[in-house]
């Protein structure tokens, strides 16, 4: 019955130490997620902009319908090179 006894402390203890390092690994988990998303969301400004020089680079050069023009042309052809090396990197 003593020996029991035993299992079932430690198996508590066994779960008690579990959680607490879930509970940390979780935090750290989110700190990341976290800190990856603010990256993410500046490198998306910080493209933003890149590609807004760009067009008005493209304008001082041009007219505004030319440059536009060439600026999508420009837009789609990177959003394709992104897309076509997204799907080689999964498949």
């Amino acid at each position: 019955m003593e020996s029991l006894a035993n299992l079932v402390v430690a198996a508590a203890d066994l779960m008690e130490a579990e959680g607490r390092s879930f509970r940390r690994q979780l935090t750290r988990l989110g700190a990341a997620a976290t800190l990856i998303f603010v990256a993410a969301l500046l490198g998306i400004f910080g493209i933003g902009f890149l590609l807004y020089g760009l067009f008005w680079l493209l304008a001082e050069q041009m007219s505004n319908p030319a440059a536009a023009a060439c600026f999508g042309v420009i837009a789609l052809g990177l959003a394709g090179g992104i897309a076509w090396t997204a799907r080689r990197i999964i498949w």
